[in-house]
């Protein structure tokens, strides 16, 4: 469950997975989509809380490394107002 309030921070989860993994990289995308996650750019997803876990749990399970999901906490990544609404913060 997602805390009451926002604390004002994004969470960007980019990845570059390669294509000799690519059943790793569906489903990484698929678990990005279950999770609620908002696809910003093609391998740019967003979500307003607190998500480490949850990416650390795929990470492990896909046996990928930081060099290929990376987690950012940005409190300002331009224009939100649409992510904002998507997320109604």
């Amino acid at each position: 469950t997602p805390p009451k309030k926002w604390d004002k921070k994004w969470r960007l989860v980019i990845f570059d997975i390669s294509q000799l993994k690519k059943f790793y990289r569906e489903f990484f995308r698929g678990k990005l989509k279950e999770l609620g996650f908002y696809q910003l750019q093609k391998s740019v997803w967003v979500h307003s809380f607190n998500c480490k876990d949850e990416i650390q749990l795929l990470r492990d399970f896909c046996g990928l490394g930081e060099k290929e999901i990376r987690l950012i906490i940005s409190e300002n990544i331009g224009d939100d107002k649409e992510l904002r609404d998507y997320f109604k913060v």
